[in-house]
């Protein structure tokens, strides 16, 4: 009795577990649907998607699971070794800014760049024109700019006062002077040649030509020029920039900017330079400083948003949809590979129970013969 108990519970163990995933779809007799079909699993396929689509959003992969992981110094660790790796390739590239672009689909980079950068020229004149057309010169620009042209003046009128003594010290400029007096004379007809006459052999140029350098190095003059130039620029800087404008067509100041913007940038040179030309200088200062920053705030802003990433994620959502998407043979198989060992303990169990159960009922039987 103790076999024939042994196998009842085996087999009623052993069917119970095949009855957790057999018959796979519903079994009928004419139009009678069996009972227990299909199995557990099956029947309650969509139930346990949904539980267990569940159990990982609100238990498992949640935004603080997430986040301690993010913050872990190992993953840190691993997160700034590759950017010190890519960012070695990068500063030592003999790539040109060009080759980037085009690798990203930018091609023809410097044409469309100035291109790009003629469009935004064209409108921000438009805007500083609209903003600024109804100001003075002195209004509109900032007063240490003002100030600091202002403390050039000086420098200006003795820049223009050297250049006149060197050009009149000059053989050109005494030739210059020369020609300049024999046609004053010459318009003056007899009148001329007898100022000719009375200065006599000597060239009046060279009587003049020390006069106007002597003229030019003077304290006076330079004192002069200053204050010619200092009245100027107050008038200048009272201008409407409408009165500006009106020397100077809008075509012919946006050409100019543009000229002028497009010099000091240089854009086919600097896209022609290989990165290395300007990484290299601050190759330590990236890997010391520049990229654990970087790792840093990178893995900060991740662990802030990881709530909403996750909420739009809907993790339970997707876990759902991926177990119901599993055939049940598949899922049948998953469950099984997790749970063999315990399955086959249970079975068992079942059957050390029913020979538990044969052997007692065969004692009391011999013991209370009827």
């Amino acid at each position: 009795m103790g076999v024939i108990g042994a196998v009842i519970g085996g087999v009623t163990n052993a069917l119970a577990i095949r009855m957790l995933f057999r018959p796979h779809n519903a079994l009928y007799i004419g139009s009678w649907r069996i009972p227990f079909t299909p199995g557990l699993i099956p029947k309650r396929k969509s139930e346990l998607a949904r539980q267990i689509g569940k159990i990982v959003d609100e238990h498992l992969l949640t935004p603080e699971s997430i986040e301690k992981k993010l913050k872990e110094p190992e993953l840190r660790g691993e997160i700034e070794a590759v950017l010190q790796s890519e960012a070695k390739k990068w500063i030592r590239s003999n790539m040109t800014i060009a080759d980037i672009l085009q690798k990203v689909h930018f091609p023809n980079a410097v044409t469309q760049m100035e291109e790009r950068l003629n469009g935004w020229i064209d409108q921000k004149y438009a805007v500083i024109k609209d903003f600024y057309i109804d100001q003075t010169v002195k209004e509109s620009l900032p007063a240490e700019w003002l100030d600091k042209a202002e403390e050039k003046i000086p420098d200006i009128s003795a820049y223009i006062l050297t250049k006149g003594t060197d050009y009149f010290s000059s053989e050109e400029g005494r030739y210059r002077i020369k020609r300049m007096t024999d046609d004053f004379l010459a318009g003056w007809g007899k009148f001329g040649s007898m100022i000719q006459t009375v200065v006599g052999n000597t060239s009046l140029a060279d009587k003049i030509r020390p006069e106007i350098i002597k003229f030019l190095t003077s304290p006076g003059t330079k004192d002069l020029l200053d204050t010619m130039l200092k009245n100027e620029w107050d008038k200048v800087i009272e201008w409407k920039w409408t009165d500006v404008l009106e020397q100077l067509s809008d075509e012919k100041a946006i050409q100019k900017a543009k000229k002028f913007i497009g010099g000091q940038l240089d854009l086919e040179t600097v896209l022609n330079e290989p990165v290395s030309a300007y990484a290299a200088p601050f190759e330590q200062k990236i890997k010391d400083t520049l990229i654990p920053e970087l790792t840093d705030k990178g893995i900060t802003k991740m662990a802030k948003r990881i709530p909403s990433m996750m909420g739009k994620l809907k993790i339970a959502d997707i876990v759902r949809q991926q177990i119901e998407a599993f055939s049940t043979e598949r899922l049948e198989m998953i469950v099984l590979a997790i749970t063999h060992r315990e399955l086959k303990m249970i079975t068992l169990l079942g059957a050390l129970l029913g020979g538990l159960i044969g052997i007692l009922q065969a004692v009391i039987m011999m013991a209370f013969p009827v």
